[in-house]
C-alpha cells in the first residue's frame, strides 16, 4: 500500500510565509538545485524531505517521486553489512555517482575547518563520508520511518531491513575515536525523533561516553587526532550539549558545555574549532544551541553571520555535496531565531517506553528533570515560567460510578486534550493530577487554560456519550522563576485542596495565584 506522506513540520516548511530575504533566496535556490533530483544521489532522502518540506511539489507528485525513490532503493541490493555498500543507497559519491551541479568536483572541495587541508587531501571521498554518513543515515531512516507510519509496505519494508544496521553503525560511534564525528552523529540522531526513538540507547551510549569524559573537568570536549589533539572542541561541545539537553542528561555538564560554547564566540559571531576564523557547520551547531536554550543570548551577531556566509547561488557549503541540506538546516534556524523564545525552545525528549502507560505522558520524574536543567543554565534559570496543577473533581466516585477501566480512559482522554496547548508540557503527577509546564517566557497559559475547561465537557462528551455526567478540571496558575519551579509545584499542591470547597459547575473552576516567590 502507498500512502500520502503530511509534510514535515520542520520550520522549514514556513519559509513561504515568511518575509525574510535570505530565507526566501535560499529556498528558491534549494527547489532549483534538487529539481529533476536522481535517486542515486546519496543525499536523496534528505533532499526529498526538504523538498516536502518546501512545498515545491504538488501534493501528488511528491507522493510519485517518494514512491520512485523507494522503489529505487528497493531494486537495489545491499552489500556486506560491514562495508561500503552496506546500504541500498550509496554513502559517498566515491563509486559511479554523478557530482551534483550544485558541488564541485573533489579536486575543488575544501574544508570547513581549514585545518583539515591535509586530511582531505588524502582521500577526498573518505573525508565526504565522514560528514555525509551521519546525516544519510538519519534523514534516509527518518523519511522511511516517516512513510512507514503512513502506511507504505515498501518503506517499512526497506526500515526493517536497515535498523540492524543502524543500530552497528551508531554502535560504533559509542567507542569515541573521533570526538567531532561521533558527536555530530549524535546531533543528528537527537534531531530526527523518529530515528532517535529506534536507536535511544545508541544514542545515549555516545552521550555518556562523551559525557564521562568532559564531565571529569566540566570542560569542553577535546580533540584526539590530527589536527586537533587535545584542542577544545566548539563542534563536539554544542553537538554534545545539545544531545544531552534533547536526551535529558547531566544537566551540570550541559551547563557548563553552554558556557565554553558562549564564550568562544568570535567577533565576527559565528564559531569555529581552535581557529580565529569561523565557518559555518560549527557557527549552525553553535548557534542552534544557543537560541534554543539561553533567552539571554543575543542572536543578531549569528544571523549577520550567516548571513554573510551564504553563496552567490543562495546555498551554503561546508564541503560541497552536503549543500542543500547544510542550507535547508541554516534556513531553519535562521527562521527559527526570529521567533521569540518559548516557541524555539526545545524540550528533552522522553522516549515512550520511559511514559506513564495510561496518559502517555512523562512521569513526575520528567519534571524534576526540567527543574534540573532550568536551575542549572544561568540563561533559563532567571526567566518566568507559568507553571499549572490540575486534578479532575470527582474522579474516585467516577471510578466507583463507571468502573477502573472507564476511568482510566478518561485520564487518556484528558491528558491527550492538554496536549493540543502549544507551547505547554503536561505531566502527570499522579492519580488524577497533571503538572502543566509552559515554555519559559511563554505567556497566556491562564487563558489558554480557562478556554481549555471551558471546551472540556462537550469533548467529553464527544467521546463519551451525552449520558456520562463529564469529570470536571480543577486548575491551579501561577508564575514562578524557572529555578524556583519545584517549591511553586508544592504551593500549588497544597492550595489546590482550598479549591475543593469552592462551587464549581461541570466545566470546573480556575484560579490564577499570580507570581509565587
Amino acid at each position: 500500500m502507498r500512502l500520502t506522506l503530511p509534510p514535515p513540520s520542520a520550520l522549514l516548511g514556513k519559509v513561504q510565509s515568511t518575509s525574510d530575504p535570505v530565507a526566501k533566496r535560499a529556498a528558491a535556490a534549494l527547489t532549483q538545485a534538487l529539481s529533476g533530483m536522481e535517486y542515486s544521489e546519496p543525499f536523496a532522502g534528505a533532499h526529498a524531505r526538504i523538498l516536502r518540506a518546501l512545498s515545491a511539489h504538488s501534493e501528488a507528485s511528491a507522493a510519485q517521486e517518494l514512491g520512485a525513490l523507494f522503489d529505487y532503493w528497493a531494486s537495489r541490493s545491499p552489500g556486506n553489512p560491514r562495508g561500503d555498500m552496506r546500504y541500498r543507497w550509496e554513502l559517498s559519491h566515491r563509486r559511479g555517482v554523478r557530482m551534483p551541479d550544485y558541488a564541485p568536483d573533489e579536486t575543488a572541495w575544501r574544508p570547513w575547518r581549514a585545518a583539515e587541508a591535509p586530511v582531505l587531501a588524502k582521500d577526498p571521498f573518505e573525508f565526504e563520508q565522514r560528514l555525509a554518513t551521519p546525516i544519510i543515515l538519519t534523514e534516509n531512516a527518518e523519511l522511511l520511518a516517516e512513510a512507514a507510519e503512513a502506511g507504505d509496505e515498501v518503506a517499512q519494508e526497506l526500515l526493517d531491513e536497515v535498523s540492524p544496521v543502524l543500530r552497528r553503525d551508531f554502535a560504533f560511534f559509542v567507542q569515541g575515536l573521533d570526538p567531532w564525528q561521533d558527536t555530530f552523529a549524535l546531533w543528528c540522531l537527537t534531531r530526527r525523533l523518529r530515528v532517535l526513538s529506534m536507536l535511544h540507547p545508541m544514542a545515549v551510549a555516545i552521550a555518556t561516553g562523551y559525557a564521562a569524559g568532559a564531565g571529569r573537568d566540566h570542560g569542553p570536549v577535546l580533540g584526539i587526532r590530527f589536527p586537533f589533539h587535545k584542542a577544545p572542541l566548539v563542534s563536539a561541545s554544542a553537538q554534545l550539549a545539545s544531545a544531552l539537553l534533547a536526551l535529558g542528561s547531566d544537566m551540570d555538564l550541559v551547563a557548563s558545555l553552554v558556557d565554553f560554547v558562549r564564550d568562544a564566540e568570535l567577533p565576527d559571531g559565528g564559531w569555529g574549532d581552535a581557529s580565529e576564523t569561523a565557518d559555518v557547520l560549527t557557527s549552525l551547531v553553535a548557534a542552534d544551541l544557543m537560541a534554543r536554550i539561553d533567552p539571554t543570548y543575543d542572536v543578531s551577531r549569528v544571523q549577520r553571520y550567516l548571513e554573510g556566509a551564504q553563496g552567490k547561488d543562495g546555498l551554503w557549503r561546508a564541503l560541497g555535496p552536503e549543500a542543500p541540506w547544510l542550507s535547508a538546516e541554516i534556513v531553519a534556524m535562521l527562521l527559527s531565531t526570529r521567533q521569540p523564545f518559548p516557541l524555539r525552545f526545545r524540550w528533552p525528549y522522553l522516549p515512550p517506553a520511559n511514559r506513564d502507560q495510561k496518559t502517555r505522558l512523562p512521569f513526575y520524574a520528567y519534571f524534576s528533570d526540567l527543574c534540573g536543567l532550568f536551575s542549572a543554565l544561568p540563561g533559563l534559570a532567571q526567566s518566568e515560567v507559568e507553571l499549572g496543577f490540575v486534578d479532575l473533581v470527582g474522579f474516585r466516585a467516577f471510578n466507583n460510578a463507571f468502573g477502573q477501566e472507564r476511568g482510566d480512559q478518561v485520564l487518556r482522554a484528558f491528558a491527550d486534550e492538554l496536549l493540543t496547548l502549544d507551547h505547554v508540557r503536561p505531566i502527570r503527577d499522579g492519580g488524577d493530577e497533571f503538572i502543566l509546564v509552559a515554555a519559559p517566557e511563554r505567556r497566556g497559559l491562564r487563558v489558554d487554560l480557562d478556554g481549555f475547561r471551558r471546551d472540556w465537557p462537550a469533548r467529553f462528551r464527544q467521546r463519551f456519550g451525552e449520558d456520562v455526567p463529564p469529570v470536571a478540571p480543577r486548575i491551579l496558575v501561577c508564575r514562578s522563576r524557572a529555578d524556583r519551579l519545584i517549591a511553586a509545584r508544592e504551593q500549588l499542591g497544597i492550595r489546590i485542596t482550598a479549591l475543593k470547597s469552592e462551587q464549581h459547575g461541570e466545566d470546573g473552576i480556575l484560579r490564577d495565584l499570580g507570581v509565587l516567590e
